[in-house]
């Protein structure tokens, strides 16, 4: 593989670099079809929020679109190349990639993006939108058509999450009579491979669609490393002139290797060790959903979206780890096991009105519930995957949520203001039933009596606003202002906790944020396009962590070093500058006349982060880098090449809300390139190469029992071939 990156990386440098010579068809063009999506349904530009969509105002809000279609398939789950045209979004790469790990703007730990709220076609793609909003499941990132994502309380019309709203939307439904077969099979490090397979067909009135995906490999670790994935969707539309209904089922499982995080002094010597070779995670999620589009009149839209989803996550740990420790083969393992069933129903009504239809309203009413049993057992042995020494835990959580919501956006002449409120009623039950410790590490019955039994019941009823304005100053310039309040609920897992090395605190306090940006959206010249705004948020109630040691205080008990005390650490202030840049070298909208386009897009976050009190005031919040800047060099060739390279760098980031020197994660760069093009017949070949100079780094680190830190990729490769039909 070493001597394959070596001669593919001149390659990808130079096919980025020197733009393919014009085609005049296509590609592209054969495939007429529009994503789903929550945002992007009237064009501004494509890559930019539109006022309006369906039932949607997005005036008076920033937010940022990446077209996925304008770079190379991206191979596996790197988000890092996908996301890199989203200003300020913080992925915390995961070595196995079992889920996404993503902040923004130092509101909180990325881990499994607790403080996003991921969709994928505008329905909630997590078990549980309020109380475990862990973002598990990715679709295949070379069937979305673009990212969507709604900056921090500005999207408090379509979820509580106080960090903005991410949209994966997917390509489709194919409106053009005919039908599309595409598949591709890609080959990388560490025996990787995947297989995809998608059709589309339509008469024009009556389409469907589906695909499927089979990814596996070894990973970057020496043993523990592996992954095993199925991702399938199956999907019908009914294509009105006014109306359009989906049906759509989706299936994903996903087996992981947990190799378990590793001490800094470790990570250094091997960054491919292992520290837990016994540690597995299985995920598992079953979504059936319907969703309506309907123009009920030239004034009015009606939108409404069904869901249900069935989660499962289930984790085998060993018994008795410590931080970046190798965990004693000896010790056994203990099952847990998580089940989500959820359903919920959105609808939403938007009607314009004034005298030339320049004013618009919109009203949503959500109902949400969940149920999510937790079941702990211990092994017998560490290859005892049943759990057949005994129960140790057991809880029963549920959760019922009913919100009501409005915008109305009034228009007088080049001035747009948008006021907004969101209440929400929300009800959550916790009871733990069963709570004995693990016992002995090798063997034997469990343990005894782990304290009081958790009963925990709480109602919140909720009450956010925002305001927005909007200002075309001229054809070229736009003013965006926007104050918006958010709402973190309190988690189910808030309170409870089944990681070994991990105090938490048996009450906490839901969150809130309030978030005040301005900003300005220009295009002093036609290849030139410049974004930038600067943005404060105070976030009161944090929950996070404080790394050991820490001494015993009611009503926690010592934490020792490695280990965490989750609770409530504090309020904090967060403010700095988002600054993006487009820049079209050469292309239709460019500097030159070429067919082709060759583009520079960049941008970069600025941020001052700290806590103004509580347990953590006057530290850093954790994952709350001083600066993170993204710059991507992409060809877009008419005949359906693309080529990329991409830039990241992120400064020193702190692992723990108390700044423990232990967890603090280093400044890195990285460089990624990737590839694909034409070869007749439908045909097309890929390549690509992820950090390109090999750098050594961490982007995540964890406290307790398996945790530690997670050595970022070493420099990888892969090769495809696709086929369109």
């Amino acid at each position: 593989m070493r001597r394959l990156s070596r001669l593919l990386l001149p390659a990808l440098l130079g096919c980025v670099a020197l733009p393919a010579i014009a085609n005049e068809a296509d590609a592209d063009a054969s495939t007429a079809s529009s994503a789903a999506t929550i945002i992007v349904t009237a064009q501004r530009d494509r890559d930019r929020l539109a006022d309006i969509a369906g039932t949607l105002i997005f005036a008076g809000k920033l937010g940022d679109v990446a077209l996925l279609g304008d770079l190379p398939p991206v191979s596996g789950r790197n988000l890092r190349v996908a996301l890199a045209d989203i200003p300020g979004i913080l992925v915390s790469e995961v070595s196995n990639g079992s889920w996404a790990s993503l902040s923004y703007r130092g509101l909180g730990e990325p881990h499994e993006s607790w403080n996003l709220l991921t969709l994928q076609d505008a329905v909630p793609a997590v078990p549980d939108m309020y109380s475990y909003p862990a973002a598990y499941f990715i679709p295949p990132l070379e069937l979305v058509d673009r990212v969507e994502f709604i900056r921090g309380a500005a999207g408090l019309l379509y979820g509580p999450q106080p960090g903005g709203a991410i949209n994966y939307a997917m390509k489709g439904p194919r409106r053009e009579k005919g039908a599309e077969i595409v598949g591709r099979v890609t080959l990388g490090s560490w025996d990787a491979r995947q297989g995809l397979a998608s059709v589309a067909v339509s008469d024009g009135r009556l389409a469907a669609d589906a695909y499927v995906q089979y990814a596996a490999g070894n990973g970057p670790r020496r043993t523990n490393s592996d992954n095993d994935q199925l991702t399938t969707r199956l999907r019908g539309h009914v294509l009105g002139d006014d109306l359009t209904l989906t049906l759509a089922l989706d299936y994903y499982q996903g087996k992981f290797g947990e190799p378990g995080g590793l001490t800094e002094a470790r990570m250094a010597a091997d960054r491919r060790d292992v520290s837990t070779a016994r540690d597995r995670l299985r995920i598992e999620r079953f979504s059936p959903s319907l969703g309506l589009d309907w123009q009920a009149g030239d004034n009015t839209h009606v939108t409404g979206r069904l869901w249900y989803s069935r989660f499962e996550r289930e984790s085998w740990r060993q018994a008795g780890g410590g931080f970046g420790q190798v965990t004693p083969d000896a010790n056994v393992l203990i099952r847990q096991l998580q089940t989500f069933d959820t359903a919920a129903l959105d609808l939403r009504l938007r009607r314009d009105f004034g005298s030339s239809a320049q004013h618009s309203l919109t009203l949503g009413v959500l109902g949400h519930t969940s149920s999510a049993p937790v079941f702990v057992d211990k092994g017998s042995s560490n290859s005892d995957f049943v759990g057949t020494a005994g129960a140790i835990a057991r809880a029963t959580r549920t959760g019922d949520t009913a919100a009501v919501f409005g915008e109305v956006k009034l228009g007088f002449g080049d001035v747009q203001i948008v006021p907004g409120f969101r209440l929400e009623r929300l009800r959550q039950r916790v009871t733990e039933t069963l709570d004995l410790g693990t016992g002995s590490a090798t063997g034997g019955p469990p343990g005894g009596a782990n304290g009081t039994l958790g009963n925990r019941r709480n109602i919140d009823t909720v009450a956010l606003w925002g305001v927005g304005m909007t200002w075309d100053a001229s054809e070229d310039l736009r003013l965006v202002a926007n104050a918006s309040r958010g709402f973190k609920p309190r988690l189910y897992n808030d309170g409870v906790t089944f990681q070994s090395g991990i105090d938490a605190a048996g009450e906490f306090d839901a969150s809130y944020a309030f978030t005040v940006e301005a900003g300005v959206q220009a295009q002093p010249a036609p290849p030139l396009r410049i974004d930038a705004s600067l943005f404060r948020v105070t976030f009161e109630d944090q929950v996070g962590f404080l790394a050991g040691p820490l001494p015993a205080s009611p009503p926690f008990g010592a934490v020792g070093a490695g280990g965490a005390r989750r609770q409530n650490v504090g309020s904090m202030r967060n403010q700095g500058l988002d600054l993006a840049v487009r820049l079209d070298l050469l292309g239709p909208d460019g500097l030159g006349t070429a067919k082709d386009t060759l583009r520079l897009s960049a941008n970069l976050q600025l941020l001052d982060a700290t806590f103004t009190r509580g347990a953590a005031a006057g530290f850093t919040p954790q994952y709350a880098p001083g600066h993170l800047l993204r710059a991507t060099l992409a060809h877009i060739g008419k005949d359906g090449s693309r080529a990329s390279l991409t830039f990241t760098s992120v400064g020193d980031q702190q692992g723990a809300d108390n700044n423990v020197a232990d967890f603090f994660l280093p400044g890195y760069t990285l460089l990624d390139a990737g590839i694909e093009l034409p070869i007749g017949e439908g045909f097309a070949v890929g390549a690509g190469i992820n950090n390109i100079l090999d750098e050594r780094y961490a982007a995540r680190v964890r406290p307790g029992g398996g945790g530690g830190f997670d050595p970022g990729l070493p420099r990888n490769v892969f090769v495809s071939l696709s086929v369109r039909r």
